[in-house]
């Protein structure tokens, strides 16, 4: 069993390919939404914004809307982001389910 496949998730990930944008202290950066939960984003960026943990972070994306979180982990081109939780952040992924994803 790899670790992967031993971490226990607070909700289900979905796969993805939602373009958009995050934007954090030090640049923005277009990307591309890799996977998607209730509770956060894995985001694989462009190009280097110097996102570090622990800080604030907005996404857009068309279908998303706007949504903003927190920095948990970086490696490579890739970020994980845990989203603010609010019911506005649950409607807005609701949505993207019911309307957007195939």
């Amino acid at each position: 069993m790899t670790y992967r496949d031993s971490v226990q998730r607070a909700s289900q990930r979905t796969q993805t390919k939602i373009t958009g944008k995050v934007t954090c202290k030090f640049g923005s950066s277009n990307g591309v939404v890799r996977d998607l939960s209730d509770e956060g984003i894995c985001f694989q960026l462009l190009f280097d914004i110097g996102a570090q943990t622990g800080q604030e972070v907005t996404i857009q994306s068309e279908e998303l809307g706007y949504l903003t979180g927190i920095v948990r982990w970086y490696r490579g081109d890739k970020i994980g982001i845990k989203l603010k939780l609010s019911s506005n952040t649950a409607a807005q992924i609701s949505s993207y389910y019911k309307f957007f994803r195939p």
